[in-house]
């Protein structure tokens, strides 16, 4: 894998004397400069280290979303194929600089500190494609917009960060495998959480008492109407976003508190803590997305409630050893939220004004902790046996000695 990086730095060289024949920024000429620089000094270990786990991956993932809109500016009539070239390259782009470089990163502290970079940062933050003679409202567009692309490449950076540092990825841990009544419990958990799910979104816009538990209006649930979202691929399509996306990288950050804190008492709660609170504050770039229409109070009211559902979730991978539920509670409570129609946005319920939005958001934050608490305290001894195999390290082909 180590010469397959090393090709990489002098086909993005390429890409880059490309891309600075068509734009000519300053910014370009800078990418350049240090592509060169992660070749000429690839013999000093340290320094060579800083630049490919800091600045490369940046510049590897940007680079091809600039040559993709390049090759749509000439050849405008591919562009459906010129997408799927550009996501399948942006899915794996990563691939060989995480196993080269960050699976070289030892201290599990500079290994969370890496991670939150590369999701939060590299690319979480790097800008989408832009499409030419498509439909605005149709599904490339959504696709497009939803960011689906960046959370598959979170999932594929997790998998393969995960297994060069020698710990198991969980997708699914066969922890109830033979054992029928802890399966029924698990299932009995899925569906309380679903249950919340549902009553976390009816109950914001309820008129009276007895439709925060019942008597739910699911005419007021439409994806093709949102009152947030353009058109229903998009509801569909950024729900499952944020189900991939952050759900893998709440499983990075976990697993990676869990070794952080390996020998404190307090370990596990530590953790779940701690990577809710990761998960929480990446919530305040809502506040500038144009799409989603969010008020700052609406942003502070959601980073409260995030970090509830963060302990949850948390505590429901430790306890299933399974990451696909949280993926599925994640994107079916965005798909309610996002399929609100014009209707739940009167601001006149149960919950109306800023004091009724703050109560609302503390009645969840406590239904989704106190459920964690529960299940932390009743089911401590396979949460322990989980946390176990979720840090014990394994040699594996892509572990860096």
């Amino acid at each position: 894998m180590k010469r397959v990086f090393q090709a990489q730095l002098y086909l993005n060289i390429l890409m880059a004397v490309i891309i600075l024949i068509n734009y000519r920024t300053v910014k370009d000429w800078i990418y350049l400069g240090i592509l060169a620089a992660a070749v000429v000094v690839s013999k000093n270990k340290k320094i060579s280290q800083l630049i490919n786990v800091v600045l490369i991956p940046m510049i590897f993932i940007e680079q091809v979303r600039n040559l993709g809109d390049i090759l749509i500016q000439h050849f405008s009539q591919l562009t459906l194929l010129i997408f799927w070239i550009y996501a399948v390259g942006t899915i794996i782009v990563l691939i060989p600089v995480t196993i080269v470089e960050y699976g070289k990163i030892k201290k599990p502290i500079w290994r969370l500190i890496a991670s939150v970079w590369m999701i939060n940062f590299v690319i979480m933050f790097c800008y989408l494609l832009t499409l030419k003679n498509v439909n605005p409202d149709g599904f490339l567009v959504s696709l497009n917009k939803s960011g689906l692309v960046y959370a598959l490449t979170i999932l594929v950076y997790v998998y393969f960060a995960i297994k060069s540092w020698g710990y198991e990825f969980c997708f699914n841990l066969p922890t109830f495998k033979g054992k029928k009544m802890q399966l029924l419990s698990f299932i009995l958990i899925f569906g309380i959480a679903i249950w919340i799910s549902f009553f976390q979104t009816f109950s914001r816009f309820a008129q009276r008492w007895q439709e925060l538990f019942w008597n739910w209006d699911f005419s007021l649930l439409n994806p093709t109407e949102s009152a947030l979202l353009k058109n229903a691929w998009s509801v569909f399509l950024y729900s499952i976003e944020a189900g991939i996306g952050e759900e893998a990288a709440r499983y990075i950050n976990l697993v990676l508190l869990l070794v952080i804190f390996k020998n404190k008492k307090w370990q596990i709660n530590g953790a779940v803590l701690g990577s809710a609170i990761l998960f929480a504050l990446p919530h305040i770039g809502n506040a500038f997305n144009s799409e989603l229409k969010q008020t700052p109070i609406a942003t502070v009211f959601q980073v409260i409630d995030t970090f509830g559902f963060g302990c949850f979730a948390a505590v429901l991978i430790l306890y299933s050893g399974k990451l696909w539920p949280t993926m599925v509670i994640h994107a079916l409570y965005d798909i309610l939220t996002f399929s609100g129609t014009p209707l739940t946005q009167d601001d006149v319920g149960v919950f109306s004004g800023n004091t009724g939005h703050f109560i609302y958001v503390i009645i969840n934050l406590v239904f989704w902790v106190s459920f964690a608490a529960f299940l932390l305290i009743r089911n401590r001894k396979l949460i322990k046996q989980n946390v176990q195999i979720l840090t014990q390290v394994q040699k594996t082909d892509l572990t860096i000695s």
